[in-house]
């Protein structure tokens, strides 16, 4: 191993006394460079250091080799870097969920102004007086369907109800007053109930359109309440029954019309279907209308069927009794109640044909039945058919077969022209069997039973044997 020479001693020295003065000069000026550093530092960054507890710090060992020639000593900071330029490096903290702001409003309760409810009431009781006195309003009828609802919306539709009611039972029992003692006309009569029906309709609807709110809350909320429609109809039909002069003759007025359309005359059927619907509406028309209206009708076509009946001829008899009846069906289209259709057209038949089956069969089925008359055999049919009097109209028809055939049959001086004259009997049978009788078989083997009487009542020969196994078929 070589020793140092004084040279290099000495040059080592001078190195380090140069290192040691660098050294000196280089920490004199990072001082306030640091500083500043720090200061930017802190500026930039809005983080804080020690935020969420994390502290780290890291060792840094300075190499000189790594430094170029360009770079200047006094301008590196070999001390340990802050913690905040570090942050970086760290994972981000997930954010907290934002807490729910809940705003709790102090609702103070309203209070309503002094005696709000008889103000509102007597605004509406003003309104609805002016209805039924067909006045104008003296309010806007906005203005009146925002009372109700206010009323309803304040727990009131109760008492509302109730008012409403005793108001409009007040005008519809002055209504039906002013009726009694009116025109002994009973057609005069019946225009002022269909007019008194009429206004009671309008003015109802009106109210019920301003009370609609209270229709739809408060009656559907209240079973024992009815809407104000059939609140109403159930005030006029209580007032009504309290007034039997208004009822008496508004029924009789209904009858004598419908009467007078019976026997020719010309009426005025507008008003008929009108109070009509009104007893319909009210719930009494069976009571107050049908059963009277059908005593009536029983009475009428027993009378005429009896003068009738000794005054025409059958045939005649059969379309009088033919028009009554669709006569009564148009009635039941144009005015009456469907509920009355069976029952009217039941009493026409049994007092017009029921009544005078055996009448009409001995009168005139034989003068039919010889006279050949396929209409009015046919229309004879279809009506004994209605009332199920077929039964007796094949016993005629029987009768009749053995009565005209058994003058052939027995007759000697005519066996000449016995089969000619059968065969004859046979195809007019049959073409009425066909065309009047509606080739019903109950009748067919009625001509084929009567037949086989009418044969057997002589000794026919054996060759005419063979004609009554082939022809007396169907």
């Amino acid at each position: 191993m070589s020793l140092p020479t004084k040279r290099s001693a000495s040059a080592s020295a001078t190195a380090t006394a140069t290192t040691g003065t660098a050294s000196t000069s280089a920490s004199n000026n990072f001082l306030p460079m640091k500083k500043a550093k720090s200061q930017a530092a802190s500026t930039c960054s809005p983080l804080d250091h020690n935020k969420n507890g994390l502290h780290h710090s890291e060792d840094v060992v300075f190499d000189p080799s790594s430094m170029s020639l360009d770079d200047d000593p006094k301008l590196v900071d070999y001390r340990t870097p802050p913690a905040t330029a570090n942050l970086s490096r760290k994972k981000a903290t997930p954010p907290q969920p934002a807490k729910k702001l809940v705003i709790k409003l102090v609702k103070a309760k309203p209070t309503l102004p002094t005696n709000f409810e008889e103000d509102t009431w007597a605004k509406l009781q003003s309104a609805i007086n002016a209805i039924f006195l067909k006045q104008p309003a003296p309010c806007d009828l906005e203005k009146l369907y925002q009372a109700v609802n206010d009323l309803c919306l304040h727990k009131m539709g109760g008492s509302l109800y109730m008012r409403i009611e005793k108001e409009c039972e007040a005008h519809i029992s002055a209504a039906l007053q002013a009726l009694v003692g009116q025109s002994p006309d009973l057609v005069v009569f019946l225009k002022l109930v269909e007019e008194c029906w009429h206004d009671l309709c309008d003015q109802m609807l009106m109210i019920r359109s301003i009370a609609l709110y209270l229709d739809r809350t408060y009656v559907k909320q209240t079973p024992s309440a009815r809407s104000l429609w059939d609140m109403g109809l159930q005030l006029f039909r209580k007032h009504l029954s309290l007034s039997p002069e208004v009822e008496h003759k508004t029924v009789t007025g209904l009858l004598r019309m419908i009467e007078r359309e019976r026997l020719g005359e010309t009426v005025n059927r507008k008003p008929l279907g009108h109070l009509l619907k009104m007893f319909t509406s009210l719930g009494i028309y069976a009571e107050s209308f049908e059963i009277p209206f059908l005593e009536c009708t029983s009475e009428f076509y027993a009378a005429e069927g009896m003068a009738y009946m000794q005054q025409s001829d059958v045939p005649d008899y059969l379309k009088h009794v033919e028009s009554r009846l669709n006569e009564e069906q148009d009635r039941c289209k144009i005015y009456l109640d469907t509920s009355t259709k069976k029952p009217l057209i039941a009493t026409a038949e049994r007092q017009l044909l029921e009544r005078h089956i055996s009448a009409i069969l001995d009168k005139g089925f034989m003068m039919l039945m010889d006279g050949h008359r396929i209409e009015d055999l046919k229309r004879i049919y279809s009506l004994f058919l209605r009332v199920n009097a077929l039964e007796s109209l094949r016993q005629a028809l029987s009768m009749y077969i053995r009565r005209t055939g058994q003058g052939l049959v027995m007759d000697e001086e005519k066996d000449k022209d016995m089969v000619s004259s059968l065969l004859e009997f046979k195809a007019s049978l049959d073409s009425i069997w066909e065309e009047s009788f509606s080739k019903n078989e109950g009748f067919c083997i009625t001509i084929k039973d009567a037949f086989e009487h009418l044969i057997n009542l002589r000794q026919v020969s054996l060759s005419f044997c063979w004609f009554d196994l082939n022809w007396l078929q169907y």
